[in-house]
């Protein structure tokens, strides 16, 4: 989702593209024999998930295989330069690897001076921002827009002037505590807390304007007492039995799958998942022992060998494991601030998407996500 490039954008800089490719002539030894260690560190990783008894995801032979620049690969592109009201033709080489332009931080297409450039300095074409921001309307985790944890300013996107209406009014529903939806099923609208009167919200649907308990969630009571809400309590029950726990913000009901027993629920809400309490505010356990050393063996998978190794010098494979025990443990709150590229492809561990062909590792707590959750979800 690129913009086509405006011509006038590639002025006269032939001498600057020229000293760029003789540059790069210069360092493509260099570049072929890096790629290569990279492929070798990712045979290791592969190797290692294998002696840890961790089972990947099964990736096709034909998508895991990568060009490693063992060719030198260039494409001509003839530019039309304008100067001094004379027009020449201008040829230059481009190579997989230039980087004169800026490229999309989400689809790495090249993008043109006059698309968007975020707070965090990473520029988008606007195809990807927009996609962001419509995204951002159905999951609340993209919400509010951001990219390397700097909120993203609605005008950036673009939006028309019904999609920006849309936008303000999902952003007011999944910044709302303890939400009021519709009690009528074929409706369900979101009741802003402006039409919640005395625990009565009113669907501001003008085709149903049904009114809604806010106690209980269900149809309003007239001028009765909300009585016992038994579909609810059958539920959080069953959510109790189950290990389950709910959000102190949203109420959502959460289940843990892995990890610590810190939680970072849809709507940003950070708690405890043992007794909902707001993270940092109860004396609760951090960490399953059980949980924790499973973490810790398929952390220690995704490590690439060649990395253990220069780390862990003579530590065998269950004293590296002990080794990332003790890591998550005294450092499980990771900012996820260095990323490192890793072939291969898997499954993004936050949107639970599959990726063919490479994924992104945590260099510090070696988490596995794909490009578009490393920039706008963490």
């Amino acid at each position: 989702m690129a913009c086509a490039l405006d011509p006038g954008n590639l002025d006269s800089d032939s001498e600057s593209s020229e000293s760029f490719d003789e540059a790069w002539q210069a360092d493509l030894a260099l570049i072929r024999e890096l790629t290569r260690q990279e492929k070798q560190a990712e045979d290791d990783r592969i190797l290692a998930a294998r002696l840890a008894g961790v089972t990947l995801d099964e990736i096709p032979e034909n998508v895991r295989k990568m060009a490693i620049l063992t060719e030198d690969h260039h494409n001509t592109i003839k530019r039309k330069v304008i100067k001094n009201n004379a027009t020449t033709d201008f040829t230059t080489k481009k190579t997989n690897h230039e980087s004169i332009l800026m490229k999309c931080a989400v689809c790495m297409e090249l993008v043109s001076k006059n698309d968007p450039r975020v707070p965090c300095g990473h520029a988008y074409c606007i195809g990807c921002l927009k996609e962001l921001f419509t995204t951002s309307m159905q999951d609340e985790t993209l919400m509010p827009p951001r990219c390397c944890r700097k909120e993203i300013p609605t005008d950036l996107a673009r939006l028309t002037l019904k999609e920006t209406e849309d936008f303000n009014a999902k952003r007011l529903e999944y910044s709302t505590i303890d939400r009021l939806y519709c009690s009528q099923p074929t409706c369900s609208t979101f009741i802003p807390p402006s039409l919640i009167i005395d625990s009565i919200g009113t669907c501001p649907n003008s085709k149903c304007r049904t009114t809604t308990c806010a106690i209980c969630k269900g149809a309003s009571h007239g001028n009765l007492d909300c009585p016992k809400d038994d579909d609810t309590a059958a539920l959080l029950a069953a959510a109790k039995e189950a290990g389950w726990t709910r959000c102190y913000r949203c109420r959502a009901v959460v289940e843990l799958t892995h990890g610590c027993y810190h939680i970072t629920c849809r709507c940003r809400a950070e708690f405890c998942y043992l007794c909902s309490t707001p993270w940092k505010n109860c004396p609760c356990a951090q960490w399953d022992e059980a949980r924790l050393i499973e973490e810790a063996r398929v952390r220690t998978a995704r490590v690439p060998l060649a990395h253990l190794r220069q780390v862990n010098v003579g530590l065998n494979l269950q004293e590296r494991v002990n080794q990332m025990v003790n890591q998550l443990r005294n450092d499980h709150e990771c900012q996820h601030t260095a990323w490192a590229y890793t072939r291969g492809g898997g499954r993004c561990e936050e949107c639970r998407d599959y990726l063919p062909q490479y994924l992104y590792r945590c260099q510090r707590c070696h988490l596995m996500a794909c490009n578009r959750c490393r920039r706008n979800r963490f």
